[in-house]
């Protein structure tokens, strides 16, 4: 039974190179890492996607944009779906916000956009690290992007909204927030665990790209998660 990790906006299945999750599947979704994207791209697109590539029950991780699209896939495919981690996500985007991210990738290009992302997304201590190896990844593969695919994505994730529908939810979910994330919130994050049958909410050191700079904790809450599931 597969574990299968999804990855946030702009990122591919690199990003989770660092942890210690021996046999998992590190997908990449449409538009990420290379795979191309189809003319109009929507939060269901995205989860039927993983459906019809990775055979099998599935337990998911997602972090961010990964989140929310298992999430959708939970929805749209609940009997698919052995158990969910949400990591670093909500269950309701702000709409006109990721729409003007959108807009303004659009305008200015990737280079333009890259400084407020990476501030968004990592603490100023790794921020200043010029050896930070997460850091290093995100920054690469951010410029390597094509801004036309970082919007999709952005207006694909402006429509998510599965707030009032997390009571379908009935697989064994592990939300985990990070303390120091400036992009999600932890009370999105323990929605999302009070929101459906099953959820427990984990609050780790670190801030939105726990992946990136505290794999070892992440790894370890994943473990917990799918021994107890």
């Amino acid at each position: 039974m597969p574990v299968v990790l999804l990855h946030p906006i702009g990122l591919d299945g690199r990003c989770w190179q660092w942890m210690g999750l021996d046999g998992a599947v590190a997908y990449d979704l449409p538009g990420h890492g290379g795979r191309p994207r189809p003319a109009t791209l929507t939060m269901a697109d995205l989860a039927d996607d993983v459906v019809a590539n990775v055979s099998g029950p599935l337990d998911l991780v997602g972090l961010s944009m990964g989140g929310m699209v298992a999430l959708h896939v939970a929805l749209r495919h609940p009997g698919r779906v052995r158990s969910l981690v949400v990591a670093c996500s909500s269950a309701r985007a702000d709409r006109e916000l990721l729409q003007r991210r959108a807009e303004m990738v659009e305008r200015v290009g990737m280079g333009g956009v890259l400084d407020e992302t990476l501030r968004r997304w990592f603490t100023p201590t790794a921020l200043d690290d010029p050896d930070h190896p997460g850091v290093r990844y995100a920054r690469e593969r951010l410029l390597a992007d094509r801004a036309e695919d970082f919007a999709a994505a952005w207006r694909a994730m402006s429509q998510h909204d599965v707030l009032d529908q997390l009571g379908r939810v009935q697989v064994p979910v592990t939300a985990i927030a990070g303390e120091q994330d400036a992009a999600s919130p932890i009370e999105a994050l323990r929605a999302i665990a009070e929101g459906v049958a099953n959820g427990r909410l984990v609050v780790l050191p670190g801030p939105h790209m726990l992946q990136l700079e505290e794999p070892a904790r992440l790894t370890e809450a994943v473990m917990a998660h799918l021994a107890g599931r």
